[in-house]
């Protein structure tokens, strides 16, 4: 009879929480489609107070990718990803070669996200830029569940879950997992999913002396794969706009052969191997944390963390080069040995075997002085990395149009096999100690100094071409062929960065505030893959920044001169030559493009305005402008090909290519009751393609818009918009009209490239108990 009832009321239950559920769906639906999901919920990190807006910049909302963090530029050319913390130490030791977003998800798991400034990332990681910050979730004084479910309507699907407790005597355990199943909005026949994304974290954690020490014992087991294909062929009108090429969709058809297998030459025995193109693309990943906090009754406060980690990753990055109108006698045929004729797609495929193991460790002790005015720190750091890789190379091509057909070359279905090629197996150790302070040194006069002193030294075995011409990469290269030999390299470096700011408070809420910070840094160990031995000079970055500020109960607004410089950027752009003589599979008259390793300096002078306004209650509104010159500075090239033409070019205070001289971001929100109604939009202007300028993208919107309804308080729904005005986001570039100044043959030029995130609907349903 009690087991009757009992049932009779947990059907009662179920229709009721379904009714309501339904309900609220639609709802949410509806004001999805008039409004457009949740922002990602972030934090400022920095221990002190920041000199500018930068705590604004939410690095979670990415219209390029829903798998990763955005990169912020400060007027400098970017890394490709951002640098990422969790709990107290990055996840990995640097961007190459697994990348760090496929040791991190940020989610449920996590006690809290949040941007880390230029302010801190300068003494923590010894960079100037933005970066992210993390702390995973350990058991507290109760039980916790959470549950995030999202999918799209281009059929992702996403399961994010975490549930933590108590277990008695201070004890207790964090149990989560990300699961990622997404398709792409470009469907691809080579696979079922470009995204299969799994991670399994564990922790167990202890606390004593009513809370003041916490220690943390966390495992993560991640397998990501991540087949990388945003590539799509477009007219480039001449002007800066786009077109649609054949009534191809950037963002919706697919631009690859239905392969789903990888040729390569293996870098170190010569032999052809094949590999599938999930297994070619997937990343396995233990991470194994420690940390431990301890507060003192005076405030001391001390904070160990260590991380021991061990990935090995492989890649298989297709990445698209020049298209060429070809002739039915030009060699390219289908796979049935039909001739072809028409525009093919030239690729360059990268396969990465590489591996990443490293442990790290630090001892952090915080404090207050006597009379409260001082807040220091002091931090001690020694990260060990063993990694290397194997990668080759060889070209392809295909059809220019949608489901495009795999195109042989005189036959076969790759070419050019090494003539690129990376190989690196080394150790680096880097032991580093940090100290700063924060003085308010009264009520109007405000200061913060902080100093990093590094060494780093990296050794190992590599291939280099210096003083070795067996290691000089040609078509069929390999390091087993009896000319290449393997070289040693072992490499001790000091470097160092600092910052010192201020602000002095003119009158209530306004005042001046300047920043001044440098950070210097050598070649890391992944810079000795390539057959040039990476330069040994230091990359010395210096940051300035000083304006006003203004601060009351509506407004809270920066408005400050930067100028930022960077001496020795290394970079390994591709530039293209029309062949005047037969040079291996090449011919004379065809396009052959190299990769050339180069140094130069960049200075970027801008203004940036950052605001916070909140008019009224519930309004809040985020607006920042910044206007600024990017260019290279004392950037001389000499590339040689293979027909032996060797070129020479200077490219000096010409405009850096991909950044945009004037990015605005406008970001209102609105909450009423249970609703929140939010928007996000970021304009970026035209950005060159080109090194000489002669060749642009028009300026670009990236949208985002959403509405979050709070149904009780153990079910939410966040419904959200991503592009919503549908822009293409098109970008890219001609490596053969990387050096030429006359645009004229470049107008309606057929080309392939890039795309933003097309329009994508998104709902999640988020549950907490």
């Amino acid at each position: 009879m009690w087991k009757k009832n009992n049932t009779f009321a947990v059907r009662k239950i179920k229709s009721f929480f379904f009714m309501k559920t339904t309900r609220a769906f639609l709802v949410t639906l509806f004001s999805l489609l008039i409004a457009g999901g949740a922002s990602a919920q972030t934090v400022v990190t920095d221990s002190v107070k920041t000199t500018s807006g930068d705590s604004n910049r939410d690095m979670l909302m990415n219209a390029a990718s829903a798998s990763q963090p955005r990169v912020i530029s400060l007027g400098l050319p970017t890394n490709k990803w951002a640098t990422i913390y969790e709990d107290g130490l990055p996840v990995s030791h640097y961007m190459i070669q697994i990348y760090p977003y496929k040791s991190w998800h940020g989610g449920v798991s996590h006690e809290w996200t949040g941007t880390m400034t230029p302010q801190e990332m300068v003494l923590r990681y010894g960079t100037i830029a933005y970066g992210v910050d993390s702390k995973s979730k350990l058991a507290g004084d109760e039980f916790e569940g959470k549950v995030n479910y999202t999918v799209n309507h281009f059929g992702r699907q996403a399961v994010d879950a975490n549930i933590s407790s108590p277990i008695g005597k201070g004890w207790g355990f964090s149990l989560g997992s990300y699961q990622n199943f997404d398709p792409g909005s470009n469907h691809l026949d080579m696979t079922t999913l470009q995204d299969r994304v799994q991670f399994y974290k564990a922790s167990i954690s202890k606390t004593w002396n009513e809370g003041r020490g916490k220690a943390g014992l966390i495992y993560q087991y991640s397998q990501f794969k991540n087949i990388i294909e945003n590539y799509g062929p477009f007219i480039f009108v001449g002007d800066g706009s786009v077109k649609e090429l054949n009534d191809f969709n950037l963002g919706i058809d697919q631009y690859l052969p239905a392969n789903n297998f990888v040729t390569f030459m293996d870098v170190e025995t010569g032999q052809m191997m094949e590999q599938q193109v999930d297994d070619a693309n997937t990343d396995k990943i233990h991470n194994v944390n420690f940390v431990l906090d301890y507060l003192w009754d005076n405030g001391t406060k001390l904070s160990i963390h260590s991380k021991y980690k061990r990935g090995s990753s492989y890649r298989s990055n297709s990445n698209v080069m020049g298209v060429n109108a070809v002739a039915a006698g030009d060699g390219y045929t289908y796979e049935d040995g039909r001739a072809y004729e028409g525009y093919a797609q030239s690729r360059r495929m990268l396969h990465f075997d590489a591996f990443d193991h490293f442990w790290m460790v630090n001892a952090e002790l915080t404090g207050k002085s006597k009379n409260r005015r001082h807040s220091w720190r002091g931090e001690v750091d020694y990260w060990l990395d063993h990694g290397g890789t194997k990668t080759s190379m060889y070209m392809f091509a295909h059809e220019v149009k949608k489901d495009p057909k795999l195109l042989l070359l005189n036959g076969s279905k790759g070419y050019n096999y090494n003539s690129y090629a990376e190989y690196y197996n080394g150790h680096e150790h880097k032991l580093f100690g940090l100290f700063s302070d924060e003085w308010n040194v009264s009520d109007r006069l405000w200061l913060y100094g902080g100093v990093r002193l590094e060494y780093i030294k990296e050794h190992g075995t590599a291939a280099h071409a210096d003083n070795e011409p067996g290691n000089i990469r040609h078509a069929g290269f390999f390091l087993n062929n009896g000319e290449a030999k393997r070289t040693k390299f072992d490499d001790p470096h000091f470097n160092y960065s600092y910052i010192v700011s201020g602000r002095y408070t003119l009158m209530p809420g306004f005042g001046l505030s300047a920043e001044y910070s440098t950070a210097s840094y050598h070649s890391q160990l992944f810079h000795y893959g390539t057959s040039a031995y990476p330069m040994q000079d230091p990359m010395v970055v210096h940051y300035f920044r000083g304006g006003v500020f203004w601060k009351n109960s509506w407004i809270d607004l920066t408005s400050q001169i930067t100028n930022i410089t960077m001496s020795n950027q290394l970079e390994r752009p591709n530039f293209s030559h029309v062949l005047v003589k037969d040079a291996g599979d090449l011919k004379a008259g065809m396009t052959e493009t190299v990769t050339t390793q180069i140094a130069y300096d960049i200075a970027t002078l801008g203004w940036v305005t950052d605001a916070v306004i909140t008019p009224l209650e519930g309004l809040s509104v985020h607006a920042m402008l910044t206007v600024r010159s990017p260019k290279y500075k004392n950037f001389i090239l000499t590339p040689t090909f293979s027909d032996g033409v060797m070129e020479k070019y200077d490219l000096s205070d010409k405009y850096i290519t991909a950044l945009s001289k004037v990015e605005l971001e406008l970001e209102p929100s609105y909450s009423f009751g249970d609703w929140r109604v939010w928007f996000s939009a970021r304009y970026f202007s035209k950005q060159y393609i080109n090194k000489t300028n002669s060749l642009y993208f028009n300026g670009r919107w990236e949208t985002f818009g959403g509405v979050d309804y709070k149904l009780n308080d153990h079910v939410s729904f966040s419904g959200s918009v991503v592009n919503i005005l549908n822009q293409k986001g098109a970008s890219g570039s001609i490596a053969s009209a990387d050096l030429v100044t006359d645009a004229t043959p470049y107008k309606n030029y057929i080309m392939a490239g890039t795309f933003i995130r097309p329009f994508t609907l998104e709902l999640t349903t988020k549950l907490s108990f």
